[in-house]
């Protein structure tokens, strides 16, 4: 189907996409249509293609397809996978958005090469420890960790999302920015926290937005220490958090306003250890 200059073409199967990945040049892949980049002149929807529409649940993780859309991630309930994944998913845009936006068109409107302004997933999929699957062929397969996803592999195919069940004890996902769409003043804060034996057993801070912050360094120092917090623990890491954030982006434009947006959310978050 042509319209003006651009061609559309829609794969009913995974080896209709393999095919016009091999043999079509410059194809762009879109799921539900409804990120802000641009068609290009060759373009390949997707969402009709059955093996990317599944979900599936596992003891240890849940496994979505590329095309599954938001609301039927929804459908799926808050207490059936981890709360910060739902909770990220129900600010996306309105019903009707999320009733076509596919969960691997929102990662990947995020990655290199569209931006670098990161989608409201990004900060969950990265804390949660979600890993990508992209396919070639049949028998051609790369399994990527989130964490080391900076863009779509070319000639490949994002077809999976794996997700672990994370239960953490403490799971805090908050957005800034305007509501219900994103623009270059939106991020997603993301803390997760366990205990053991009155201690913090494992720490997870993120925020993603138009920069990245993973302060690494911090959480590691965090671990083992017992609980409940004190107040001059949590200013002594927030203010250690502060100078990270400053180091990793002076000379960067990054917003006063999403600092202290930021440092504030990670003070709540921290509180709720006391």
């Amino acid at each position: 189907m042509s319209k003006s200059n651009q061609t559309f073409l829609i794969a009913r199967t995974l080896s209709d996409v393999f095919y016009h990945l091999k043999n079509v040049n410059g194809l762009q892949i879109r799921g539900g249509g409804t990120g802000k980049f641009p068609f290009a002149e060759k373009v390949l929807a997707i969402s009709s293609i059955p093996e990317l529409s599944t979900i599936e649940k596992k003891e240890r993780f849940i496994e979505f397809g590329s095309a599954v859309t938001l609301s039927r991630i929804l459908d799926v309930g808050r207490t059936n996978m981890s709360p910060v994944l739902y909770d990220a998913i129900k600010t996306i845009a309105s019903e009707s958005v999320r009733n076509i936006a596919t969960i691997g068109g929102n990662i990947c409107s995020g990655c290199e090469g569209n931006g670098t302004q990161k989608s409201t997933l990004w900060g969950p999929l990265l804390a949660l420890g979600a890993v990508l699957e992209f396919r070639k062929k049949p028998n051609d397969s790369k399994m990527i960790p989130f964490s080391q996803f900076k863009e779509v592999p070319e000639g490949y195919l994002l077809t999976k999302v794996r997700v672990p069940q994370n239960e953490s004890e403490v799971a805090i996902f908050k957005r800034v920015g305007p509501s219900r769409r994103i623009t270059e003043d939106s991020a997603s804060f993301v803390f997760l926290a366990d205990m053991e034996n009155d201690s913090i057993a494992s720490i997870k801070i993120i925020l993603a937005g138009p920069i990245v912050f993973h302060p690494v360094e911090i959480e590691n120092q965090i671990l083992y220490t017992k609980l409940p917090l004190t107040r001059d623990f949590i200013e002594k890491k927030v203010a250690e958090a502060e100078s990270a954030y400053d180091m990793k982006f002076s000379g960067q434009k990054s917003k006063r306003l999403l600092k202290a947006q930021f440092l504030n959310m990670l003070r709540y978050s921290f509180e709720q250890l006391m």
